[in-house]
């Protein structure tokens, strides 16, 4: 289950999204981080030396945040971005966050992108207990995605793609514990149903590249329990300058009624940021391996299959590769050019491949690319960049999701 928004990130992160709007844009993503799947809320604690937050909006924005930020309140209605499923296009949307006596907060968000997609969510969390250490969660979830990109399985797919539509209904909880500062447990479990089918506007040339997916046409419901750990010694998982990540999730899909498309994944990041010059230039290095298990009469549906492509391989586009097992890393240079502004350069390279023992660092698809970055001193706000692979150029815009 994806993290939930702070809220005063809420707030934050809704003050930025107006003065995003009124510089406008040209084509958009979902994501501001390329890696945020691992990114869970946890007790956070003061860093020294941290940039001012926000310093750097206009008055005007300033005025909408709370005067006490130790609240940690939601303030009403926002605007929202984002959160939808990876190809939606840009996605605005409505926010609003409502703090409860018991200390808990609620946040019901609503988007709309330009390609029709939707989302509606109600989502909750309680207030820290034991001793600030754990929180619970829980969320009621819609998504349609009417047309997703869908390509052959594996990394060597020739470049043709169809469409298929995905709805996604989703009840689910999760407990967060952080025992000290930097490990962090995770473990839930949720009612999942997904709706599948051929995109309305699909080519016919498209029905025999979806009729040869493993889950094609199914629409299972899912009883999906999920438990991770992580040690986190990053600044903070939206915005980091230093520190590093080592974090293994496992998850398993029980179809209910004893289907043929239960299977278990499991995915495992280590990130290392490495300053070169402190608050001038640093190096990051990420690898994330996902690997899944099913039995020889189960199927993982090809719609939740490890996947690469757009967040992670950026210049290929959304969903390009995907099979039963992935892997990818990332190298950036980056340069802090402005107390709110980073700049990056980067070099991707990842596969997907049918088999675990083809894991490995040999036949990677790669991209090259670079871009620049606003956020605070704990929130990557947007990304702009421009990545250039095999099959051409992509230029990026993506904007941290909103309201969670």
């Amino acid at each position: 289950m994806t993290r939930f928004l702070r809220p005063a990130l809420f707030r934050r992160a809704s003050a930025v999204s107006l003065l995003l709007v009124s510089m406008g844009g040209v084509s958009f993503a979902q994501e501001a981080e390329p890696r945020a799947k691992d990114q869970r809320d946890q007790p956070q604690e003061k860093q020294e030396n941290a940039d001012p937050p926000l310093s750097f909006l206009p008055s005007w924005i300033k005025k909408r945040l709370p005067k006490d930020e130790r609240t940690d309140r939601p303030h009403g209605f926002a605007p929202a971005f984002g959160d939808i499923k990876r190809g939606s296009g840009f996605a605005p949307g409505v926010a609003y966050g409502y703090e409860l006596p018991t200390g808990g907060v609620i946040i019901l968000k609503g988007a709309y992108s330009i390609h029709n997609y939707k989302v509606a969510q109600i989502a909750a969390q309680s207030a820290a207990v034991a001793s600030g250490r754990l929180i619970f969660r829980g969320r009621a979830r819609w998504q349609d995605a009417p047309s997703v990109r869908l390509y052959g399985l594996g990394s060597e797919s020739p470049d043709f793609r169809t469409g298929y539509a995905e709805t996604k209904t989703e009840v689910s909880g999760e407990a967060a514990w952080t025992p000290v500062r930097m490990i962090r447990f995770v473990g839930g479990v949720g009612l999942e149903q997904f709706d599948t089918g051929l995109a309305h506007n699909a080519e016919p040339g498209g029905l025999l590249l979806f009729a040869g997916m493993p889950g094609a046409g199914a629409d299972p419901r899912y009883v999906h329990s999920q438990a991770s750990a992580a040690l986190d010694s990053r600044d903070s998982p939206g915005y980091s300058r230093r520190g590093s990540l080592l974090s293994a999730a496992f998850h398993d899909y029980r179809e209910t009624g004893s289907g043929p498309l239960s299977f278990q994944r499991l995915d495992a990041v280590a990130e290392q940021y490495i300053p070169i010059i402190p608050k001038k230039f640093a190096v990051f290095v990420n690898l994330h391996v996902a690997t899944t298990i099913a039995d020889s009469d189960h199927t993982v549906p090809f719609f939740l299959l490890p996947d690469l492509g757009g967040h992670d391989l950026r210049g290929f586009p959304d969903y390009r590769f995907r099979d039963r097992h992935a892997i990818n890393w990332t190298a950036e240079y980056r340069w802090f050019a402005l107390e709110f502004l980073d700049a990056a350069v980067f070099y991707d390279a990842g596969k997907a491949v049918s088999t675990r023992s083809a894991l490995g660092f040999s036949g990677l698809q790669s991209s090259i690319g670079g871009g620049v970055r606003v956020h605070s001193s704990r929130t990557t706000f947007v990304r702009l960049e421009a990545a250039h692979s095999r099959e051409g150029m992509r230029f990026i815009i993506a904007f941290s999701p909103v309201g969670q």
